[in-house]
């Protein structure tokens, strides 16, 4: 997470959405979800093509557990944040409500 590579930091981002996923956290998962969204979209960056896929099949999950408007919820505050919040998303491990702040 120390890199100063957007794409990284994304990879990095998504990687830990996935880890929430599985632990039961989904609000988390979806708000770096959203994080990793955001942080492209800003520097016009889009997830490799052999990474869309499985990305894609994540965020079905993370929708299927939280319902689509608590999804929706987390997943947008997660665009907003900058890189540190959505650093500091990833890296604090109890937090299922790091909103941009």
């Amino acid at each position: 997470m120390a890199t100063h590579s957007t794409r990284n930091v994304t990879l990095c981002l998504t990687a830990f959405a996935q880890l929430a996923l599985v632990q039961g956290e989904g609000e988390r998962a979806a708000l770096l979800t959203g994080a990793a969204e955001g942080l492209r979209q800003r520097v016009g960056l889009r997830a490799w093509p052999l990474q869309q896929q499985g990305e894609a099949q994540m965020v079905a999950g993370i929708r299927q557990a939280l319902g689509a408007d608590r999804f929706d919820q987390a997943f947008a505050a997660g665009i907003q944040l900058n890189r540190q919040q959505a650093i500091a998303a990833a890296r604090d491990l109890h937090s299922t409500s790091t909103a941009a702040s």
